[in-house]
């Protein structure tokens, strides 16, 4: 079950979750997720690296109590009827999109400041979650897009990669957006096969999961292209191998569109999910 955090406005209607919907949750079996993206306005700030734009909230003070009240709503209960909700995972799924969060996207050179504290930013989250979350497991989350070419000069497309590897090696698993309005197959195969191999030192960090996915332009086209082309079982097959182990609808817009679609989503939740 995934929720999003966008702002720190959400914690205002997520504080109402903590001692019901999320408890009630975990207790039915279920696993949560957390998608966390930051919104704001990009402007130019100042960094323990230097000078930096880009979006300020991912680095602002308040960043680091907002991820504990996160951390402490959705862990669920310590000791109560619901206490077994630790038996199952938080899968947080942070920062996504965030190679459009500095004011120059998708490259290092130019955002490496803005870059060196998001990644620090990252570690402070990732910290603060496992102490107030211990069924937490954390990822950073890239857009889709960043694996269609490779820009060795300026560290962009998929040579920013590498420029997070420490990041994704101390990371529970991987994760990325695929949001396409034409075509989400091919992303969904390059990115699962490029960040499966990114993984860490545990058993969990070399899995990948797709974190949200919906055509940007809300495409009905889109979406049964990408399905017909996603859900086969020697595509799962491979994407499995790959590491991929979990798939989130983003929204109910093109599931509900029309009774065939509807089914279609059913029928591939209930062959694949597990």
């Amino acid at each position: 079950l995934t929720s999003w955090y966008n702002s720190p406005a959400d914690l205002n209607f997520m504080r109402g979750w903590q001692d019901t919907v999320i408890p009630e949750a975990y207790a039915s079996g279920h696993t949560l997720h957390l998608v966390v993206w930051a919104g704001d306005a990009e402007q130019e700030l100042n960094t323990a690296y230097g000078p930096a734009c880009g979006r300020t909230y991912p680095l602002s003070p308040g960043f680091a109590e907002d991820m504990k009240q996160l951390a402490i709503i959705f862990r669920g209960p310590t000791q109560n009827k619901y206490s077994q909700s630790y038996q199952n995972p938080l899968y947080v799924s942070l920062f996504t999109e965030f190679q459009t969060y500095p004011c120059e996207d998708n490259t290092w050179r130019g955002s490496e400041n803005y870059y060196r504290a998001l990644k620090d930013q990252y570690r402070l989250a990732q910290t603060i979650f496992r102490e107030h979350a211990p069924n937490a497991k954390i990822s950073l989350t890239w857009g889709g897009w960043q694996s269609r070419w490779d820009d060795r000069d300026k560290g962009g497309g998929r040579s920013l990669m590498p420029h997070f590897a420490d990041i994704m090696k101390v990371s529970d698993f991987q994760s990325f957006q695929a949001m396409d309005s034409s075509n989400n197959a091919q992303d969904i195969t390059d990115m699962t096969r490029l960040l499966h191999s990114y993984g860490g030192s545990n058993r969990t960090s070399g899995q990948v999961m797709v974190a949200h996915y919906k055509p940007d332009n809300s495409s009905q086209t889109t979406w049964r292209n990408d399905l017909d082309r996603i859900f086969t079982p020697a595509n799962i097959a491979q994407l499995q191998q790959n590491g991929l182990f979990a798939f989130s609808f983003m929204d109910e817009k093109n599931i509900n569109n029309s009774e065939a679609s509807y089914q279609q989503a059913r029928q591939i939740v209930q062959t694949y999910a597990r």
